[in-house]
């Protein structure tokens, strides 16, 4: 077990992902290579087996892999599992008939997945995609749609705006800046969040969006007032109360909106929120009583800090059950050596408890009193059917299904499980290679940004065990860099079979960061020379 104040090691190696939801945004830039995309109303010829392998079973077709390395949400629902991509909204059957993966194509709006929610007759999503406004880059909200017939037809609307003469608050004109982070359903509405359009309320049957604020005042997000309740992030419902998180706390309503409850850091009070920087809520149900979570990061006040805080009575205490930090004799604050905290998402399985966040997913069994790394930078997730691993160690969403716990990052899906040790299986997208018209090698993302801390993956064919060497040179055929030996099993297991991959972060030999341009590499492996060529673009 390690001590409540232990965090990821973030100092050093910030990727620009800090959040979900700038994840939401940025996965539209790193997303990779996408699966081909298949409606969810045609069958698959294979499934996830309920096996201790957790492999995909029974001939996977080229391509039936999920849509995205980028996984901002995962919902299990009975029969499948849903997951929020930047390329669209993924679903694996779990009866037998496979991957699916839904786009502009199917129905959704443009753009990645942004929010994702769930119930039994519905699914609700909204996307996001950057707009370029004279030279510059800004997230755009693609709209938000529902679906109530597992997929197949969509009716979707726009991001919701203001009209320009709106006079009784600061009216949202655009879609820039306006993006859905969240979504929760109540009883009578949908509710959405975002920082340029607040929070919004559709009653079922109807089909305008209306704002809400939970202060009272007008809204006004920005200019001229730039009220902190305004900017909203995260959003939960728990079957009594709506809960909302903004940038000035977390915001409690039990009558859809006509009155609310604020709770937010106080100081030198234990028993509030750490923060009131609110990014992410989650609700976790068990029999006897609810709990929720809230991601509660530092905010204006000096003395507020990065954590994780939760109330098991409806909010009328609160506990900070994560935190970065260690109350000094002289009531300052030592944050962590190792950075600041930011949890992103959270994850349930009955009573245990999942904090996705940088570099480190934290587990409780014990409703957060103590803590342990299920996966770190220190608990690598490595497959031994393909000898891959997760190069990023940022996590941004994770589910328990049965006795197996799903995770999701911007570099791919892992489910692990016990078998007398904890086990993970690796799920990436990517177009087979030698297939379907694909080249014998391709790299991905291409082009990459080692900056901002991505690696390119070299992907080839490889079905049996090999050792594989890879080089890489610049434009000049010069070289720069040659990997080690590296034992690859080759095969594979289900929608990962008869591939290989190796990863490259854009250094050289002797460990400089190589300037922008192309390169070459070559891949020798299974007594084979394949070549490709990747640009760096920092």
């Amino acid at each position: 077990m390690r001590r409540v104040g232990r965090v990821g090691r973030v100092a050093e190696k910030k990727k620009g992902l800090q959040t979900k939801l700038k994840l939401s945004l940025a996965i539209l830039f790193t997303a990779g290579v996408a699966a081909v995309s298949i409606a969810a109303s045609i069958p698959k010829e294979h499934q996830i087996s309920a096996n201790k392998d957790h492999q995909i079973s029974a001939n996977p077709e080229p391509g039936a892999r999920i849509g995205s390395n980028s996984i901002i949400d995962i919902v299990p629902t009975e029969g499948s599992i849903w997951f929020g991509t930047g390329r669209g909204l993924s679903q694996l059957h779990l009866n037998g008939t496979g991957w699916a993966t839904l786009d502009q194509s199917d129905g959704l709006g443009r753009g990645g997945v942004s929010a994702l929610a769930v119930t039994d007759s519905t699914i609700w999503a909204a996307t996001a995609y950057t707009e370029e406004v004279r030279g510059d880059f800004f997230p755009a909200g693609g709209g938000v749609g529902y679906s109530r017939d597992d997929g197949e037809t969509w009716t979707w609307m726009r991001q919701p705006v203001d009209s320009v003469g709106e006079t009784n608050y600061s009216p949202t004109t655009t879609n820039i800046q306006n993006v859905t982070y969240d979504i929760a359903l109540t009883d009578s509405a949908a509710w959405i969040v975002s920082w340029g359009g607040g929070l919004r309320r559709l009653k079922y049957g109807e089909s305008a969006w209306h704002v809400y604020t939970v202060d009272g005042n007008p809204f006004s997000p920005g200019p001229p007032r730039n009220l902190l309740a305004h900017r909203t992030f995260s959003t939960a419902y728990d079957g009594t109360f709506l809960w909302v998180g903004s940038a000035a706390g977390v915001h409690r309503t039990s009558d859809e909106g006509a009155n609310w409850n604020t709770f937010s850091h106080v100081a030198g009070n234990n028993s509030t929120l750490s923060g009131n920087f609110v990014t992410a809520l989650g609700v976790q149900k068990l029999t006897a009583k609810t709990l929720v979570w809230a991601a509660t990061w530092r905010a204006e006040q000096v003395n507020e800090y990065y954590g994780v805080t939760v109330t098991e009575d409806g909010g009328a205490n609160w506990r900070v059950a994560l935190s970065d930090s260690t109350v000094l004799d002289n009531g300052e604050y030592l944050i962590d050596v190792y950075g600041p905290l930011r949890a992103h998402n959270f994850g349930f399985s009955d009573s245990v408890v999942y904090v996705c966040a940088d570099e480190v997913l934290w587990q409780s069994n014990d409703l957060g009193f103590t803590w342990t790394e299920r996966a770190s930078d220190q608990l690598t997730i490595s497959d031994p059917t393909t000898g891959e691993e997760f190069v990023t160690t940022d996590f941004f969403s994770a589910a328990g299904v049965g006795d197996s716990l799903w995770v999701g990052s911007d570099d791919g899906l892992a489910v692990g499980w016990f078998d007398g040790e904890f086990k993970w299986r690796i799920h990436r997208a990517f177009q087979s290679p030698g297939t379907s018209g694909q080249p014998d090698t391709y790299s991905y993302p291409n082009p990459f940004s080692p900056a901002r801390g991505h690696t390119v993956r070299f992907q080839f064919p490889l079905g049996s065990p090999s050792s594989v060497h890879f080089e890489v040179f610049n434009f000049a055929m010069e070289p720069v860099y040659s990997s080690p030996d590296i034992q690859l099993p080759g095969g594979g297991t289900g929608d990962q079979a008869e591939y290989g991959a190796v990863a490259w972060d854009g250094k050289t030999d002797q460990g400089n960061s190589v300037a922008n341009g192309v390169y070459f590499y070559l891949v020798k492996a299974g007594g084979n020379d394949y070549w490709g060529k990747v640009m760096v673009l920092d």
